[in-house]
């Protein structure tokens, strides 16, 4: 009897280990290491303050607005990063910029071509009741960004280290390429996995 006990414990504790050692026993709690909500507002924030503290950008706004056009963040991470969350990086960056009453028309903010499109299209409107498309405000900066990571994965941790650099490049006229502006959030992330987790 103790023999037979001691098989169905032995079996019941192999099981046990067994699941506990499934990638989603891992990840039940629903732990990663991406980038956070609470990277998203430090990151921006900094972004937005770093814009309007620029000596280089000071000297264009006391001369002339900047019309900018927004571009989604280019993602060369590993990680898959949705459409939607792409463009909320900048356009947070953008509503920061906004909502400042005295840079409120130095900094113009143009929709992008895509968009453009789109909501012409959604609105009904035909190329002719609009004009030409060199007829619209057309921007002479974009603001965007590249999102890089280095991950390590081991068996019983997963770190990934990021680098997000923003960048306001001219667009058009003299020196039409060049990079008015560029800054950087670092961070990294760091998870543990432990025998049974």
């Amino acid at each position: 009897m103790r023999a037979v006990l001691f098989c169905v414990w032995c079996l019941a504790f192999f099981a046990f280990v067994v699941a506990g050692c499934s990638g989603e026993a891992v990840n039940k709690d629903r732990r990663n290491s991406f980038l956070t909500a609470d990277d998203l507002v430090k990151m921006t924030a900094k972004m937005a303050m770093s814009i309007t503290s620029d000596a280089g950008v000071a000297r264009i706004i006391a001369q002339k607005r900047m019309l900018i056009v927004m571009k989604p963040v280019e993602n060369a991470t590993n990680e898959i990063i949705r459409p939607g969350e792409k463009e909320m990086y900048v356009h947070r960056v953008r509503a920061l910029l906004s909502s400042e009453p005295a840079l409120r028309d130095k900094f113009v903010f143009v929709l992008n071509r895509v968009d453009y499109e789109k909501l012409r299209a959604e609105e009904g409107l035909s190329t002719e009741s609009l004009g030409s498309t060199e007829e619209r405000v057309q921007p002479e900066y974009a603001l965007w960004g590249t999102f890089y990571a280095n991950t390590n994965v081991k068996s019983t941790a997963r770190t990934d280290t990021y680098l997000c650099v923003f960048k306001l490049t001219k667009l058009s006229g003299e020196n039409a390429g060049e990079i008015i502006w560029e800054n950087k959030y670092e961070t990294s992330k760091h998870v543990k996995k432990s025998f049974l987790d």
